[in-house]
């Protein structure tokens, strides 16, 4: 039977992107192990609404990676995404993303929108590894 143990982690910003896309982000994750990565990304999400001013963007690479979660862009308001649990296991480490939407009962605006969320983990030499929930 393998041991695991959930992690702790930083929630640094959760919320979406109101650009209609034009950051440039696919859906999917990111794993940002580099200053360098980091400003380029910063700088993505800053393109078209300072994101990053809602948030501390002073990471310590030598010591933390980001772990970035990106929807698709939306068509309306409802629609979030989450890096909810980080289990640490033998040989990899296991995040989990959960993505949810609006019921068809719920009130949604009408805006294009890209939800994100992203977090700040422990440098690690383990494989990470996404599951969607």
């Amino acid at each position: 039977m393998s041991q695991s143990s959930q992690i702790n982690f930083i929630d640094l910003y959760q919320g979406s992107l109101h650009g209609a896309g034009e950051e440039g982000l696919a859906e999917g994750t990111l794993v940002i192990k580099s200053a360098t990565d980091w400003e380029s990304f910063l700088n993505k999400i800053n393109s078209v609404n300072n994101i990053s001013g809602q948030f501390n963007s002073i990471i310590d690479f030598s010591k933390n990676y980001v772990i970035v979660a990106v929807d698709s862009v939306r068509s309306t308001s409802g629609f979030s995404i989450k890096l909810t649990k980080a289990q640490d296991e033998k040989d990899k480490l296991i995040i989990n993303v959960t993505n949810k939407g609006p019921k068809p009962t719920d009130m949604v605006a009408m805006a294009l929108m890209q939800p994100i969320d992203i977090i700040v983990i422990n440098k690690t030499n383990k494989k990470i590894i996404f599951v969607t929930k």
